[in-house]
């Protein structure tokens, strides 16, 4: 079936109206005998023809722009799903950091009871107070007390083990993500306040590596 463009539909519509009130004028001027009923009524047909043609033009016309309306709305769809997610990767993310948060609360909460049966041990045992002795005559372990911004505290190999609360780590781990992802972590308020900001964000394992 041949595509018949509106403007195309218009203006054989116009050269048909246009044909047909010329044929009707000569009538009126020179008298019926000027054009045959067969002539008047063949234009009259084709003006006709060409009206239903106009039509046809508009219906095809309107089903064409609905069918871009609808591609355009299914292409809007797939997009909006696949940026909005699935319950599915949400629940896979949420285990990823509930496994995470577990451990990291496993670690951190046993670490004061952790540190007062260690360095009991090491004071049974005659290790003294890192100040007091070298470590390496000891294994590589020495222990102190708390003191200003310190807890007790266990030395193994240089490495100093104190109480490191759990809520620190998390929202590194929250600010770090949120960093890798784009975003300040004022998008979580009011819901979640989290602080952790510069180094702790930045760089992470040397942040870590100096407090735990």
């Amino acid at each position: 079936m041949k595509t018949v463009t509106m403007q195309d539909a218009e203006q054989d519509l116009a050269a048909a109206t246009a044909t047909l009130d010329q044929l009707k004028a000569k009538i009126l001027d020179h008298g019926p005998g000027s054009v045959t009923a067969e002539e008047l009524g063949h234009a009259a047909l084709a003006v006709e023809h060409a009206k239903l043609t106009v039509q046809h033009a508009a219906q095809q016309t309107q089903a064409e722009a609905e069918a871009a309306r609808q591609k355009h709305l299914h292409l809007g769809k797939e997009k909006w799903t696949a940026d909005a997610g699935t319950p599915e990767k949400a629940l896979e993310a949420i285990q990823q950091v509930a496994e995470g948060v577990a451990y990291l609360m496993s670690v951190c909460v046993g670490r004061q009871r952790l540190i007062g049966q260690a360095i009991a041990e090491l004071r049974r045992a005659g290790v003294p107070r890192a100040s007091e002795g070298a470590a390496d005559q000891h294994a590589g372990l020495a222990w102190s007390e708390a003191g200003m911004g310190h807890s007790d505290t266990l030395h193994i190999d240089g490495r100093r083990i104190g109480n490191l609360n759990a809520g620190l780590l998390v929202g590194v781990a929250i600010a770090r993500g949120c960093h890798t992802a784009g975003y300040s972590t004022n998008y979580l308020a009011p819901v979640l306040q989290v602080d952790a900001t510069g180094v702790a964000v930045d760089a992470p394992e040397a942040w870590l590596r100096a407090r735990y």
